[in-house]
Formats: structure tokens, sequence, C-alpha cells
């Protein structure tokens, strides 16, 4: 059954064939921004013989073959474009891949076609490019059976994919069929053919000196968010989740070492995945001790992302994905999707009176991302609105933030709604944000609260106001013939700003 598309948006069905894993997962996608809006993972393990055997595994086979006919069915009952296909290492090695894709074909319809492993080292990198847009330094993205590493260059418009390399480091290719065997000799053959391996590529790790590494895949996000655990992180989100390299290797070798049972036995994680870690852990600690990189960021994207990432324009990847999340997140509030663009120029004065929260070009980023979602939580009951909306930017599935850039963009829309209340999560607050920086977001939310109550949060009347500091005072005009809209609750308004950039207050009117 086919059914009419967002005319603002559409969705798209990417479907990951690994080592380890089958997955679905349908995007909707708004300019250079897509948000998850379904996933369905099978644990297949398709490439979990394939060291041993060179074939693939009999049962993975099975699974594989069941979920596509699944995720077929699934994508037509929803009117999708057809689906985008991802199969990856165990696809493109096993002797026996070419006859199974026949099978699938045969049974399902779908023509599958295993990419190469540098080409599933670009589009990986795409797919972090596409929640990092800021991205610079290594990305290393391990599957069941490969571990891709990429050179990712900043660039004025976008980043781009420099070089690449897909080495056999994954859990099941270098490991064999039994990852829960984890003895010291083990340990000791593992280490020297992973550094046996690196060795041919120092050229590639050095470009990661000094700056961050990215990693990607299901494995390392998992020992992330144990380490969120363990270390009581107040945050639980992964997108971003950043590490120093004094933490990365202690917890590594925790996981592969005296704290591998527990992690065997991790509450909530199946086993087939839980496996894969100490072996992950292990790397992870040669790669940092190898890359010696600033810190380690955990990304939630990587391949499919990065083929939705290869589908889309260049001009929408040109464009930047906080913006379009934003702008995303506000639909259906035709104030907040009119307004952001205006109130981002009536504050923007203000701008240079502020602190440095963390640099300028990204503070007047966040700065503008705010002002995108001024408004939002209409539908919030007004006694809970601020704290509603709070927990909600919090979590938002927007792209581009660093942790303390996310909360300080939650803050700032909180306190555009109160300037009193205290904030519901103290913890996340204090631990990510020192206390001038969330001074600051109390400035921003007060100078988005200003536009909000002087227009009635109506865009065409913010051009009636202008904001301007003269020796030390904040004055707001307004046209002359629009003089009635000045009022004591705008007046505190800008007396309130005013008070918190430690400045005088004037009102005039203008010809």
């Amino acid at each position: 059954m086919n059914r009419k598309k967002n005319a603002i948006g559409r969705e798209v069905g990417v479907v990951d064939i690994g080592s380890n894993s089958v997955r679905l997962v349908i995007y909707e996608v708004f300019g250079s921004h897509f948000t998850a809006i379904y996933n369905e993972k099978i644990l297949a393990g398709l490439g979990r013989a394939l060291k041993s055997t060179g074939r693939l595994s009999e049962e993975g086979k099975d699974l594989t073959l069941q979920a596509l006919s699944r995720f077929t069915r699934i994508a037509r009952a929803r009117g999708l474009p057809p689906l985008i296909f991802g199969a990856t290492a165990a696809l493109r090695e096993a002797e026996d891949a070419p006859q199974y894709i026949r099978k699938i074909k045969s049974e399902t319809g779908l023509a599958i076609e295993p990419i190469s492993g540098d080409e599933e080292a670009r589009l990986s990198a795409m797919g972090l490019i596409s929640m990092h847009p800021r991205a610079s330094g290594l990305a290393a993205d391990l599957g069941g059976a490969s571990l891709e590493i990429v050179h990712i260059k900043r660039g004025e418009k976008e980043a781009s994919v420099g070089k690449c390399q897909s080495l056999p480091l994954g859990p099941f290719d270098l490991m064999g069929g039994n990852l829960t065997d984890m003895s010291v000799d083990i340990i000791r053959k593992a280490k020297e053919a992973i550094a046996e391996h690196l060795a041919d590529h120092k050229s590639l790790l050095k470009k990661g000196k000094g700056e961050p590494l990215y990693l990607i895949g299901g494995a390392w996000r998992n020992l992330a968010s144990i380490h969120q655990s363990r270390s009581g992180y107040p945050l639980r989100t992964l997108q971003s989740y950043t590490l120093s390299p004094k933490q990365a290797i202690k917890h590594a070798r925790w996981a592969y070492g005296q704290g591998r049972d527990a992690v065997f036995n991790w509450p909530g994680m199946r086993s087939r995945r839980a496996e894969t870690l100490p072996y992950s852990a292990l790397l992870l600690e040669i790669l940092v001790d190898k890359i010696k990189p600033s810190e380690i960021v955990i990304s939630q994207a990587g391949l499919r992302e990065g083929l939705v990432q290869n589908a889309i324009s260049q001009s929408q990847r040109q464009r930047d994905p906080l913006f379009d999340g934003c702008r995303a997140f506000a639909k259906g509030s035709l104030q907040t999707e009119n307004f952001g663009r205006p109130l981002t120029r009536f504050i923007d004065p203000v701008i240079p009176l502020l602190p440095k929260v963390f640099n300028p070009v990204d503070d007047k980023r966040i700065f503008e991302a705010a002002c995108l979602m001024a408004g939002i939580g209409k539908d919030l009951h007004p006694d809970y609105r601020a704290e509603a909306i709070f927990a909600a930017v919090l979590y938002a599935p927007v792209a581009g933030l660093y942790h303390a850039e996310r909360v300080f963009l939650a803050l700032c829309l909180f306190r555009s709604n109160t300037a009193s209340r205290e904030v519901p999560t103290p913890d996340i607050i204090d631990a990510l944000l020192t206390p001038e920086q969330q001074e600051i977001a109390g400035m921003v939310g007060a100078a988005i609260r200003l536009g909000i109550v002087a227009t009635g949060g109506s865009s065409e009347l913010l051009d009636c106001f202008t904001l301007e500091e003269k020796d030390g005072v904040l004055t707001l005009s307004v046209d002359l013939e629009e003089k009635a809209l000045l009022t004591e609750q705008v007046e505190f308004r800008v007396k309130k700003l005013a008070s918190k950039l430690s400045m005088k207050f004037s009102i005039s009117k203008s010809e």
C-alpha cells in the first residue's frame, strides 16, 4: 500500500547486512538532517564461521533470509522507495556468498551487491560526517569481520573523506568463532596480529595524532554505555560521548581483563553482542596507543547513515544538519517554523555582549539553534512546559552537538520559559557546564523571551524592533507607528535582559 509522503521530507529504508547483524532502519529526511523513525536488528551472525571455514554460517544464512523477507514486506507496506543496501565483509569475502546472494534474489527479489572495503570505509565516514559536520581526525568503524579506518578532513563547507583502509581486524575474522576464550596466550597472539596489520599503515595512523578518534560500531557503543554506567555519567546518550585517551585505555583494559566476566553478563545486553566486547576493548587500547588521539568520540552514525548521506544531493549535504534538525524538531508549530530566522537577527546585537561559552563560531551556531527551537511546547501544560522542553531538547534527535553543547542548548530553551525555577536535572547541568556557562544560557534565554513577548511570537513584528548597545546601555527601539506594542511587560523583559548583562536599559521610539 502506497501512502503520500510529507511534502517537506521523505522516508528511506536502509538494510545493513553485516557479519554480526542484519538491520533495517527507516529514516525521515529533512534537508541535511535525517532521523531514524524505525530500527529493527537481527543478530544473525552471518560471518561467525568465516574465519574457520571460509563460508557463511548456515544458521546465519537462514536468519538473514528470514530478516530480509520481513524487511521487504515492511517496506512495501509503508510505501517506501526501493531499499538501499549495504552488504559488507561477510558477503564480499565468503566463498559461498555468490550462491547465497542468488538465493536471496530468487526468494525475495532483492538484488544485493556487496560493497568493497574501501567503499564501506568511505560510506561509514560519510555517516559520521552527517552527525559530526565539524569532524576532523580519524574514524574507526568496527564490524564483525573488518575494521575500516578513514581520515576525515574538516572543510569550509563540509567535511570530506580522505584516505581509507579496510583491515581484517573484526572479532570474527581475527579471533574466529569462540570469542569468549580470552586467555593470556590468546590475548598475546591477538595483540601481535593487530600490531602486525597496523604496522603497514603508519602513515594513515599518523594523521590522527592530536586529533579526535571517532568510534563507529555497535561493540564500541556498548563499551561506551558500560563506561557511562560504571562512571556514573549523568547524560545517558551515546552520540558524541567523549572520553580522554587515559579513560579509554583504563576502561578497555578492565573490559578484556578483570571485568571480562562482568561484560559477558552485563544486564540487558544480548550474549551475541557481549561476547564481542572484550576483543573490541583490546583493539581500542592498541589503536589509542598507536594513534595518540586528543580524545575519543562515540558516533551512533556509520554505514547506514552514510548510505543515506550518499543518496542526498551535495547542496543538501552542505547544509548544517544542526539547523535542519532543529527545524525538523519544531515541525508542526507554525510560530516556531517561521519565527527562528527573524529571532536570530533580533538577538544578533546581543551576541558580542556575551562572554565566551565554547568558542565564538560554535557559540553563534548554538544561539541560532536555540532561536530555531524557540516557541516549541505550545501543546504542553504551562505549569510544566519549561521542564518538558528542557528534557525534549536534551534528548532531541538533532545532529552536530557535543554533550556540553547539547546541555547548554537545552538550558537556553529552559531559561527562555522560566528565569526562576530550578533546573530539573541539576546533576547533568553541573557535570557538563560551568557556573558561568549556566549564567550565559540565562542571558540567551532572556533575549529569546524578550523577542517572543515584544512581538507576541509574530515574525512580522520582529522587524519593528531593534536591539542595540551603546556606552553600557541596552536600548530597545520600536518604530514610531508601532508604539502601541510597548507595554510594561516588554519594558520588564528589556530590564531583565539588561540586568543579566550588567547594563542599564532604555526604550526608544524611532521614525
